[in-house]
């Protein structure tokens, strides 16, 4: 695989939105090629979901191939909930042309013309479900209450269309058009700097999860979240409808409402990680706040060991194109030096020409970027605060502050020998999200005894899993799990005679901590016996 390629394992891990498949190809032929490109994570967008999920169950069943014991899983599956969907409803007349200062009236389905004054009976109507013009007419209304004059703006699809709000009546509100264009049935409606109150778990989507949980997906996006318990409403659905024999999937919370911005301490509490759903945030908060946001929310979630995925309009362009703009290529490169674990794909992977193309050209920039990111003096910078956090929000003082020495201390001496790779024994994936965190400059590999734990690491930065299950680190000594994995570290790791690997357990020890470092070299005598013959002969002079 193409994140296995070269001197260094590719860090940073690729989500990819499966979509339109080549009608030359099946899914497992096109699916075997986007992973050969590097993908690590499939996500299927349940907005687009067949009805009777055949596309689905295909590519979960694909994704859910059992991995062969001693060797890397091949991805996850992270699907993705519609979430409440603020669409108007179907135009009487067809699509509606706009031009700047024409007027309309946003009104709910079957609602009367009597609060309309008589010159706004005649403007065209743009009707809306009755819940969406109950959440749309409160949000406008508490910003009137909170600024007299405010004329707040009213958004359409990607902010093509948009519409400045003159009056409210019962029932609907009259708008000013600002930007206009085409606007067609069904298109998305966004408030600018307020979250429209709407059901934050439809039916929709409790349907779509029944199936997720029923065909192992590994991740569960939730849409349009607003505060921790919309993610604990879905965590007791997964509890309560996860089948017998099934492990429940990771939650990732997409923050894309003002309402989650500013919970996101109390998100990242209950949730096991972020996507960072940049398309719709730019259209609440504008395009100018996004790129410190990202920042933030980045660190965040760093902070606080949950993974965060960036999205949205990435490598937009090769969608129809066969390379990047110069600014898609630095947005990429950005993202990574934020601090992302994850960079996601959405229309150049589901809808594009090329879609093994564009993973295969993210995963270059990304190399690039991480090369950077090796840099002594960067690695200090970075994980000052990281330590001190981490530090600081442990549960347990004690074992808490133990285990985050124990993984800087890992990652840092692995750097400085330098060792070709961190190696960890996990039983729930907790020391290597823990290692992660410090975005090592050394590859982590994760030996786990479950391919669920396996899979559930591919979202995680540096994170190399590898399925051993007949492992148990309470009874097998660290030198015989290794020798396990050994062929494959040499087959795809590169490992030669005389490279170090640091080893870290938990032995005597709680559950997801380290109290165990240990360096091991590969075939040491081979490597001495290697070095005493590059020695240059002794000579005597006379």
């Amino acid at each position: 695989m193409e994140r296995h390629a070269g001197p260094y394992p590719r860090q940073t891990r690729i989500v990819a939105t499966i979509g339109l498949r080549p009608d030359d190809r099946d899914w497992p032929t096109f699916l075997d090629g986007l992973v050969e490109a590097g993908v690590d994570v499939l996500r299927l967008n349940m907005s687009h979901a067949d009805k009777g999920y055949a596309k689905e169950e295909e590519i979960l069943a694909w994704a859910a191939r059992p991995t062969p014991n001693g060797a890397w899983p091949t991805v996850a599956a992270l699907v993705d909930l519609q979430g409440p969907k603020a669409r108007i409803g179907v135009l009487p007349d067809g699509d509606l042309t706009l031009a700047i200062d024409d007027r309309v009236v946003l009104q709910a389905i079957g609602a009367g013309v009597e609060a309309l004054a008589a010159d706004e009976r005649r403007l065209p109507r743009v009707p809306m479900p009755k819940s969406l013009a109950t959440g749309l007419l409160r949000a406008l209304a508490a910003m009137r209450r909170q600024k007299a004059d405010a004329a707040p703006e009213i958004l359409f699809g990607d902010g093509d269309i948009v519409m400045q709000l003159e009056s409210l009546h019962e029932g609907g509100a009259v708008a000013r058009v600002t930007a206009g264009g085409v606007l067609g049935s069904r298109k998305g409606l966004t408030v600018r700097g307020a979250d429209l109150d709407l059901d934050a778990f439809p039916d929709k989507d409790q349907a779509d999860l029944r199936f997720a949980l029923a065909h192992g997906a590994h991740f569960i996006a939730v849409s349009f979240v607003r505060g921790p318990s919309d993610i604990e409403r879905v965590q007791r659905f997964i509890e309560a409808h996860t089948p017998q024999g099934f492990e429940p999937p990771r939650v990732i919370a997409k923050i894309e409402t003002l309402a989650a911005v500013r919970r996101i301490e109390s998100i990242l509490e209950v949730a096991d990680g972020i996507m960072i759903a940049r398309g719709d945030l730019g259209l609440q908060l504008g395009v100018e706040e996004i790129p410190l946001l990202q920042k933030r929310l980045v660190q965040r979630a760093r902070e606080c060991g949950k993974p965060a995925i960036v999205a949205t309009q990435m490598l937009e362009s090769m969608i129809t194109n066969p390379a990047p703009t110069r600014a898609e290529a630095t947005d990429v490169f950005n993202a990574i030096l934020d601090g992302g674990d994850a960079i996601m794909l959405s229309g150049e992977t589901s809808v594009g020409r090329r879609p093994a193309e564009v993973i295969r050209t993210m995963d270059r920039i990304a190399r690039l970027a991480e090369t950077y990111r090796r840099e002594p003096e960067w690695l200090k910078r970075d994980r000052k605060a990281i330590r001190a956090h981490a530090r600081a929000r442990a549960t347990d003082p004690f074992i808490g502050r133990i285990n985050e020495e124990f993984a800087l201390t890992a990652v840092q001496f692995a750097e400085h020998i330098p060792a070709k790779a961190v190696v960890s024994f996990t039983r729930s994936g907790g020391t290597p999200r823990r290692l992660s965190r410090y975005r090592p400059g050394v590859p982590l590999l994760a030996m786990c005894g479950s391919e669920r734990i396996a899979r559930r690491l591919l979202l995680h930065y540096g994170v190399h899993p590898i399925v051993l299950r007949d492992f148990d680190a309470d009874k097998h000594e660290l030198g015989i799990m290794i020798d396990a994995a050994r062929d494959l570290l040499r087959s795809d790791l590169g490992l030669t005679p005389g490279d170090a690997l640091v080893v870290t357990a938990g032995q005597d020890w709680p559950r997801g901590g380290t109290n165990v470092i240990r360096v091991i070299v590969e075939d040491i005598e081979a490597a001495r016996e290697q070095s005493r013959s590059r020695e240059p002969p002794i000579t005597v002079e006379r």
